[in-house]
């Protein structure tokens, strides 16, 4: 769990700024005496310090002698520190996405990309489920069945939540969703949580190795590859994610040979 100094600095306090809000709030009434000694930092730092969270509404200064300070109550303090990061995000959002779009109104280049780590593959097909426009071709057990030794079970179960929320808004506003399992529990389980969604179940030819990962295409654009990988004692994820025209079509190609062989859980809607 973060710590309280680590929270703070999150919402945009410097370390400084952070242990003199924490140093006021345990005193009360302090002057930058009081708060050089508390918070441990140098006296010098402490003007700077009060002076930036006067500025973000967080202090009040007495004029006394010496000058005294005082933090409004803690939820008033941590209310103006959301306020603040909300509107700096937006501004950060509101840039980067002119930087993106012109970036990518110019030559776009294919590429390949390894993305490693449970929490970063997990984010990456939140992003690419919520990117989907028109088709969401993928096969289980991601991203719905996932143990995974490095996540705890309630991470897993936030992102499947999450992941399933957003495919459920997804096929209301008319995405086609299709969907290969390996294993008939789940596969009726995906059904049942999803639907709308077209899942079929794809039985294993004798000999055949199960599958170790899983294969999502959007909207035939990209192609996100996991697998589980083993590191010593441990396993976690590792991904390929591709916008290259090739390997898109490569995998689309497979998921629909897998797609003709699989036996329908739940028929289609008609058109």
């Amino acid at each position: 769990m973060a710590t309280l100094f680590d929270s703070l600095r999150n919402l945009g306090l410097t370390a400084y700024e952070a242990k003199v809000l924490v140093a006021l709030t345990k005193k009360g009434s302090s002057t930058v005496a009081d708060v050089h000694e508390l918070s441990g930092i140098p006296r010098s730092a402490v003007y700077g310090a009060l002076k930036k969270l006067e500025d973000k509404g967080i202090v009040e200064i007495h004029n006394t002698k010496p000058l005294k300070y005082k933090c409004v109550p803690p939820e008033d303090a941590i209310e103006r520190l959301k306020q603040d990061f909300t509107i700096e995000s937006s501004n950060a959002l509101r840039q980067l996405e002119d930087i993106y779009r012109s970036a990518a109104a110019g030559d776009k280049e294919e590429g390949t990309w390894t993305i490693n780590g449970y929490r970063h593959v997990t984010e990456k097909m939140i992003q690419l489920l919520s990117s989907t426009k028109e088709e969401l071709f993928l096969t289980a057990p991601h991203p719905f069945y996932r143990k995974i030794p490095g996540a705890t079970s309630r991470l897993a179960e936030k992102k499947q939540c999450m992941m399933l929320g957003i495919l459920s808004e997804k096929i209301s506003s008319g995405v086609k969703v299709r969907l290969i399992s390996y294993d008939h529990e789940k596969a009726f389980f995906i059904s049942e949580a999803l639907p709308g969604a077209h899942v079929r179940l794809y039985a294993r030819k004798e000999g055949e190795l199960p599958s170790k990962g899983g294969v999502m295409v959007v909207d035939s654009r990209e192609v996100l590859i996991d697998i589980k990988e083993a590191a010593g004692n441990k396993e976690d994820l590792t991904a390929l994610w591709s916008d290259g025209k090739e390997l898109v079509t490569i995998f689309r190609h497979l998921l629909e040979v897998e797609w003709e062989s699989s036996e329908e859980i739940n028929a289609f809607p008609s058109d």
